[in-house]
């Protein structure tokens, strides 16, 4: 089979491996979408040291072949995932945060993972790492129950108050979920901030209340909204360094701001006015499996739409020159998804 890698700065490649097959405790899955991620694109952009489970991490598709220890899904089950449960054994699991357990990280994208990822025709993993798909879910909705996995648990990460007014910064994928995720949460007013318009329209499409471009039009927003108080949440989901600090002015004295977009770039602070403002900092990256079938079952019920999000799909041998676009900011699309088997 061939799988698609990013195998450094401005690099992917389109290597042939051979076919997996499943151990024991593993199944092979026939993927059938998967999404690109922004990381995908960071990887490629940055030159990250990028695992190759995660190249290719937003996918769906059917199990193929299963060990003859796994209990939890069979032959022709519709299936996505992520990481494992704890192991129960660890460190971090002994210390009850078994969301960091070595031995699923490992698993996942350490060197007991897999070869590569979704952009591949089939993946091999641990069954313990897969819960089952909604019948009711489109197949192309369903690739992106992992990003809206990302979402939810930012939203949990973030402990929103009912009634909290929230900017998210960046209308991304993410960002566009978090938005839906946090409105479903009890945010009493939820404001997209994002310089592309047709995004802006986008946000308003899917649940935001309020959708504005960064720089005056915001200030003079949040002025009216809060009466001059500010935020009192904000999720920085854009993934650049420039908009640590903007998320930080936008919220409110002793407000909260959660880092969920990925850059491996360095960014610029201003810790006086973090410190003056007793702000409270949270981060997001993990989600569990948990979390992970909470996602799809709100996807099954209308609270978290994605198929606004979804643009085109393509095949393998587009796939390079997709991320290459993406990364040079000549196609705009908020989510892709790819086709491994066709072509």
């Amino acid at each position: 089979m061939r799988a698609g890698l990013v195998t450094g700065k401005g690099q992917f490649e389109l290597l042939e491996m051979e076919d997996p097959t499943p151990d024991l405790d593993e199944i092979v899955v026939e993927i059938q979408r998967c999404g690109i991620c922004g990381s995908d694109v960071h990887a490629y952009v940055e030159g990250w040291k990028y695992a190759p489970s995660v190249c290719g991490h937003e996918w769906v598709g059917t199990v193929a072949a299963s060990g003859r220890d796994v209990v939890n899904v069979k032959e022709g089950d519709r299936v996505t995932g992520a990481l494992a449960p704890g192991c129960g054994r660890c460190l971090e699991c002994r210390n009850d945060l078994s969301q960091y357990c070595r031995t699923a990280w490992s698993d996942y994208s350490g060197p007991t993972g897999p070869k590569s990822g979704g952009f591949a025709p089939f993946l091999c993993l641990k069954a313990e790492r897969v819960i089952g798909v909604p019948d009711n879910l489109d197949t192309d909705d369903a690739a992106l129950i992992e990003p809206a996995s990302v979402a939810f648990h930012a939203v949990r990460q973030s402990r929103l108050r009912v009634g909290d007014i929230v900017c998210v910064v960046g209308c991304g994928p993410i960002g566009l979920l978090t938005a839906q995720v946090a409105k479903a949460a009890g945010a009493g007013m939820v404001i997209a901030v994002e310089p592309d318009e047709s995004r802006r329209n986008l946000a308003l499409a899917t649940g935001s209340d309020i959708a504005v471009a960064p720089g005056e039009d915001l200030h003079a927003t949040l002025e009216e909204v809060t009466q001059g108080l500010r935020a009192d949440l904000v999720y920085d989901c854009a993934g650049i360094p420039q908009t640590m600090q903007q998320s930080v002015d936008m919220v409110r004295r002793g407000g909260s701001v959660c880092l969920v977009g990925v850059t491996g770039e360095e960014a610029r602070i201003n810790p006086i006015r973090w410190i003056s403002k007793e702000i409270t900092l949270n981060t997001s990256i993990v989600f569990t499996l948990e979390e992970m079938k909470a996602a799809a079952n709100m996807m099954q019920d209308g609270r978290i739409l994605v198929a606004p999000l979804r643009d085109s799909v393509i095949d393998l041998d587009a796939l390079g020159s997709t991320i290459d676009d993406l990364a040079h900011r000549r196609l705009d699309a908020v989510k892709i998804l790819v086709d491994p088997t066709a072509g």
